[in-house]
């Protein structure tokens, strides 16, 4: 019973990925849009950062939880599953370090 929420763990934080990978994404088309030097043509309300600082914050979050299942939290799981799902959720976590979102929104 308790894999398949771990599962679910892991794909939402697969999903999250995405959406930061988006975020940066539109980011930067925004970036290459703007001239330096003249006022942009129209503003609109962007909340890219704020949106990039939730979904990393509940990125960070839901990858605790699952960590705190793994290490004690659910005693039914086999090991080899165990195993399988750290090391999902490794593969994830390095994919949003290479993110740099870190060095970003935490400050020194």
């Amino acid at each position: 019973m308790a894999e398949p929420d771990l599962r679910a763990g892991l794909r939402s934080l697969r999903n999250s990925l995405q959406q930061m990978k988006a975020l940066l994404a539109w980011r930067q088309l925004k970036l290459s849009e703007s001239r330096p030097g003249q006022p942009p043509s129209f503003t609109i309300d962007d909340p890219t950062e704020t949106d990039l600082r939730n979904e990393y914050s509940f990125f960070l979050s839901t990858s605790v939880q699952i960590l705190h299942l793994l290490d004690g939290g659910i005693e039914n799981l086999s090991d080899p599953e165990r195993q399988a799902i750290k090391q999902q959720l490794a593969k994830v976590e390095q994919e949003v370090n290479r993110l740099n979102l870190q060095q970003r929104f935490i400050s020194p």
